[in-house]
């Protein structure tokens, strides 16, 4: 009969017991809240951050920054094109904004990738790897969980951030054990947040759960917008359970056929790394939330942003990486279906999905709005060669425009796609390749999605060659293949 053990005053096998505090207390939850390798020298011009604003589902180029205003009226679709403040080049209509910007970030019109699934697109264009996949899972890791392990190693925690506005989160004890090293580490921000589901579709893959992203979920726009995973101290009770569950696992982890059943998943690798910075955070003031504390900001400039959802995604970005984070990853997906993306569709505007053109017309201006706010708001702090904010999905859409029932849309499309990048020291105001007269494929300059990641990489400073082991012990590099695109970084 299983061993069964008394926690809490209840009765549990503990198996199931296990269960419990991996699932239903959140113990476990901790590693996912708490990756405090915050970054040392916050805004110092050595260290860069990244905005990754990933387009889940695959964005059209048309409708964005390669329109063909020249092809057959099946192909360019209904939108017009408008000018841009660099010589012949066009954008979308519903992009005016970012028009009167192009001189200020660089758009790589050339992009192409040998997936047209989602699945697979998405792996090949976040991991470098294509059909690095196992059924839906990737076999490598993501570009922001690669970031975050690389910089989580070399450095030291050393934000600290001040106190919140929500006395919610002030309330709670604060824990004055421990040494000189554990007070830096507390209330420290960490290396990586995904925001609204991040990049849903990539993960840790072998470099395990320690690396995954603290995960904020819903809306920032909402007025009552909080990040749930630190909230856990306004119960007294609530967190008195959690204490003795932590209490009960760090004595029983050190078991060795308990700790076995755990390290399955690198469950007890992640609570031994991060255990006392996130007893830390949950117990202390409360201070890592200010920089999630968006009232923070003035009326005019949340204003600026957009009361989106996608504006205000985008300045919560903006206040992380001025705080220090090194990757944030946004799923981001401006509302054009008037359903604040509850349906997760996102830009995969195939026909069945509804009318892209009509869903453009409202997408458009919360996208071109953000993003341009973004742009000239990190310009204004001094923070564009600190901060590098990549904008793509995992490919175009079809150069045909597809009818069914009357109503139009693009399919899936891995042979050409579009990225835009802003800051980070690159080289601005360029259009990079072209694609053919109707979209269909790359005509000059043609770049895989790896140059776009080798590119990535060298602005934050992240060695390609450098190899990590996967679960069978071999060696990986980061990137198989790929350069840095030489009209960006040149």
């Amino acid at each position: 009969m299983e061993e069964r053990l008394p926690l809490l005053g209840r009765d549990l096998s503990r198996r199931a017991w296990l269960s419990r505090v991996m699932l239903g207390f959140g113990l476990l939850s901790f590693p996912e809240i708490e990756r405090l390798r915050a970054q040392s020298g916050g805004t110092s011009s050595k260290k860069r951050s990244l905005i990754l604003l990933w387009q889940d589902g695959g964005p059209s180029h048309f409708e964005t920054f390669d329109p063909k205003p020249d092809a057959p009226v099946d192909y360019r679709g209904e939108l017009d094109s408008i000018a841009t403040t660099l010589p012949g080049v066009q954008f979308c209509e519903v992009l005016p904004r970012l028009a009167k910007l192009a001189h200020r970030f660089s758009v790589i019109r050339s992009l192409h990738q040998p997936s047209s699934g989602h699945v697979d697109g998405s792996h090949n264009v976040l991991t470098g790897w294509d059909g690095g996949t196992a059924g839906s899972q990737s076999k490598y890791p993501d570009l922001a969980t690669v970031i975050h392990r690389v910089r989580s190693e070399s450095e030291e925690p050393e934000i600290s951030i001040g106190v919140s506005t929500d006395p919610r989160l002030a309330r709670g004890m604060r824990n004055t054990r421990g040494s000189r090293q554990r007070d830096s580490q507390r209330n420290a921000l960490p290396g990586y947040i995904s925001l609204s589901g991040g990049i849903h579709r990539g993960g840790p893959a072998y470099l395990g759960p320690v690396y995954a992203p603290f995960q904020v979920a819903g809306d920032p726009s909402k007025w009552d917008f909080q990040v749930q995973n630190l909230q856990v101290a306004r119960a007294a009770k609530r967190f008195q359970e959690r204490l003795a569950v932590y209490h009960q696992l760090n004595r029983f982890a050190e078991l060795d056929e308990i700790r076995r059943e755990l390290d399955v998943t690198g469950q007890v690798e992640a609570l031994d790394r991060f255990h006392q910075q996130a007893f830390d955070l949950l117990t202390g003031s409360g201070e890592a939330a200010r920089a999630f504390d968006l009232s923070r900001e003035d009326d005019s400039v949340r204003q600026r942003f957009g009361l989106h959802t996608a504006g205000q995604q985008c300045l919560l970005a903006r206040r992380l990486v001025e705080t220090g984070v090194s990757v944030v990853a946004v799923r981001f997906c401006p509302d054009g279906r008037g359903d604040y993306e509850k349906t997760g569709i996102g830009w995969d505007d195939h026909a069945v999905h509804g009318n892209i053109f009509e869903i453009m017309r409202k997408r458009g201006p919360q996208f071109d709005q953000a993003l341009s706010a973004l742009i000239e708001d990190l310009g204004e702090r001094g923070l564009d060669k600190q901060v590098l904010v990549v904008v793509l999905g995992e490919f175009g859409r079809t150069p045909r425009v597809n009818n069914y029932k009357g109503c139009p849309g693009r399919e899936h499309w891995g042979p050409a796609g579009c990225a835009l990048v802003y800051g980070g020291g690159l080289n601005s105001g360029q259009v990079i390749g072209s694609t053919t007269p109707n979209g269909e494929r790359p005509h000059e300059r043609p770049l895989k999605t790896q140059d776009l990641l080798a590119t990535i990489y060298d602005r934050l400073g992240i060695n390609r060659d450098q190899t990590f082991e996967n679960l069978a012990g071999q060696p990986v590099p980061i990137l198989p293949t790929g350069r840095p695109i030489a009209e960006l970084v040149g």
